[in-house]
């Protein structure tokens, strides 16, 4: 994926999220690719290239982080696992692949988020914003790629929500938890 796609999937998702979703499902039928090598992995890096400044000192940023980047990859790969242990999509590969896509995707909120966790006092309300938006997310693009099951579909939110709202908030509090290590 080329930096000007990339930025412009960022943003189209984030301001357009019903028309992002239609042009991912009509490209996801002709071209597969990796959605996380290609989208998560390195939207999770520019955030934590984006913390340096914010910083200051080189070293600490450095190590803070390589420990963010490591909790963010965690939580996605255990937020993935989860959902696909319970979706009862294991039958159907195309579902499973649209379910991984709406969730990598979603993710983008939560992890630009992060940036502003160095506001104390605010960072609890910037987190909880930050997962209702990537919540509104899911539900929007399972609706828009599993459209041959609507009950499905919303069956598939209902569960998720809980699992996506439990891993983004240990997530914080993990994020949170090194703040305070490394005297932030």
């Amino acid at each position: 994926m080329s930096i000007s796609k990339f930025f412009s999937a960022i943003i189209s998702l984030l301001f357009r999220p019903r028309r992002y979703w239609q042009s991912v499902s009509l490209t996801a039928e002709s071209e597969q690719s990796d959605v996380l090598k290609d989208y998560a992995v390195p939207v999770i890096a520019l955030v934590q290239l984006l913390k340096f400044p914010l910083i200051g000192v080189p070293r600490m940023a450095m190590f803070f982080s390589i420990a963010v980047f490591l909790v963010d990859c965690a939580a996605m790969y255990l937020l993935l696992g989860g959902v696909s242990s319970f979706s009862e999509l294991s039958d159907k590969k195309e579902s499973t692949g649209a379910v991984m896509r709406v969730l990598c995707h979603a993710m983008t909120p939560v992890w630009l988020v992060e940036l502003l966790y160095f506001i104390h006092g605010w960072n609890l309300l910037f987190a909880f914003v930050a997962v209702a938006y990537a919540l509104m997310l899911v539900r929007i693009g399972f609706s828009v790629m599993l459209k041959d099951d609507p009950e499905r579909s919303s069956g598939l939110f209902r569960s998720t929500a809980l699992l996506f709202t439990g891993v983004n908030m240990a997530s914080f509090l993990v994020v949170m938890a090194l703040v305070r290590l490394f005297n932030f």
